[in-house]
């Protein structure tokens, strides 16, 4: 890649869990830590509907001694918790929240949800491997594919197109910013692609294990050891939430834009407070 540039790294507000305390700061104001699931092993790749108030995420388990991957929801209203059916591998999940469309990606293809029968149909728009997905109502569904290829692809108008500008590079984890940058991580590092002038741009070795947008469509992402938020504008990677012990798996927000997190066994939401530790 050519044109390749770092942004400066500043530390603006920095929330650094500590033991047996429930708050962290963020940005100075104080949240709390509300546990909304436990007993779900490595929940990752999240992605919540607002109309049903439904966090969709994928979990691995042991079946018959092996470990695979499933598909699987949890309703914040109704505490109603439940593993998807119907999919081969269940790898990742993005949600359309203006048709209220949920995608779930396995190992042969993309699935749609069905919220009455609550299983997975796959549509046929691909017969890959699919690692992650991120829905942006502008450009559609992006989708990596599995190891070793890790391509990047977009849906859109019914059609499959290898991503513009990406076609020679691995492509891990992918997102769209605020200002429709395309934000895209592999093994060395976290990137930014300019469609406009395509120029990349590295924004230095983070391991991302997760994209996400708040209600407002700012973007953030997640690594082991935290939450970040990528300031294009100020050029700066704000980070939001650390951890010690790399237990971070992914985020995502409800529609009140409140955090979601994932750690190694439990979803955590990051709830407003006045509470000290």
């Amino acid at each position: 890649m050519k044109y390749l540039f770092l942004f400066w790294l500043f530390v603006i507000a920095v929330a650094s869990e500590e033991q047996r305390c429930d708050v962290v700061v963020i940005r100075g104001d104080k949240y709390e830590k509300q546990v909304l699931k436990t007993d779900v092993h490595a929940p990752y790749q999240l992605a919540m509907d607002y109309q049903t108030k439904t966090l969709f995420f994928s979990l691995s388990a042991e079946v018959g001694g092996k470990t695979v991957l499933k598909s699987a929801y949890f309703n914040l209203r109704t505490n109603e918790y439940g593993e998807i059916s119907g999919i081969n591998g269940g790898m990742a999940n993005a949600v359309d929240s203006l048709k209220h469309t949920v995608y779930l990606g396995g190992k042969d293809g993309i699935y749609e949800y069905d919220f009455t029968t609550k299983k997975a149909k796959n549509l046929g728009i691909t017969d890959s491997s699919i690692w992650q997905m991120f829905f942006c109502p502008v450009h559609g569904l992006f989708f990596t594919t599995y190891k070793p290829d890790e391509k990047s692809f977009v849906y859109h108008d019914e059609q499959v197109q290898p991503v513009a500008g990406l076609t020679d590079t691995r492509t891990r984890l992918i997102a769209v910013g605020e200002h429709h940058d395309i934000f895209f991580a592999n093994s060395s590092g976290l990137f930014i692609y300019n469609m406009h002038t395509n120029v990349f741009i590295n924004l230095g070795d983070y391991n991302v294990n997760g994209f996400a947008r708040d209600v407002n469509g700012k973007l953030y992402f997640s690594c082991p050891n935290g939450i970040f938020f990528p300031n294009d504008i100020q050029k700066k990677i704000e980070p939001l939430v650390l951890v010690r012990d790399n237990s971070i798996y992914g985020v995502t927000f409800d529609g009140d834009n409140n955090m979601i997190y994932a750690s190694e066994d439990s979803i955590v939401r990051l709830v407003p407070t006045t509470k000290t530790c």
